[in-house]
């Protein structure tokens, strides 16, 4: 077999086993267009044997919207977990964001609050999932909800008394 023969069969050999090493490539270098997979087909690549396929959490639902002995429960909690130290007494925000506004970073719906408190969030807001249950998170979620006027923020909570500017009862002397 001559030289001539034996490079021309090499070279159909490369080509060959090109298109199956580069099947985006076709048969020959810049045959076809360059094929560009979409996001989803990206989204299912394999990286470290891990595919990384999107998380779609279940529709989470407050079982304890507008209920009133949880908005006094979440506030209990709100109050015993010392959560005003960042987000101060009423939500108004401090070193946490505010919690009484319509500018949520996360989202504001019941089921965005329930994960912030759960899973918690990067730069200062911890997950409170294996030190709460379900049910006081939601609890917390429903308390919170009313901080922006969600509900009525007093629904179920007792009235302090109001005081002068001198720290006495109005309509009390001593």
């Amino acid at each position: 077999m001559g030289s001539i023969k034996r490079l021309a069969l090499l070279s159909s050999a490369a080509a060959a086993a090109s298109s199956v090493v580069f099947p985006a490539f076709g048969q020959e270098w810049g045959a076809r267009p360059l094929h560009r997979p979409s996001a989803t087909q990206l989204l299912e690549v394999p990286v470290s044997g891990n595919p990384i396929v999107p998380r779609r959490e279940p529709a989470l639902e407050n079982p304890y919207a507008n209920d009133a002995g949880a908005i006094v429960q979440g506030r209990k909690l709100f109050d015993s977990l010392n959560c005003s130290g960042c987000h101060a007494p009423l939500g108004g925000g401090g070193m946490g964001p505010s919690l009484s506004d319509d500018d949520w970073i996360y989202g504001g719906e019941p089921a965005a609050i329930y994960l912030s408190i759960a899973q918690g969030r990067p730069n200062g807001m911890p997950a409170w999932s294996r030190a709460l249950p379900p049910q006081s998170i939601w609890q917390l979620v429903t308390y919170v909800r009313t901080l922006g006027g969600a509900s009525a923020p007093d629904a179920g909570l007792e009235k302090k008394p109001v005081r002068s500017e001198s720290g006495r009862r109005r309509g009390t002397q001593r």
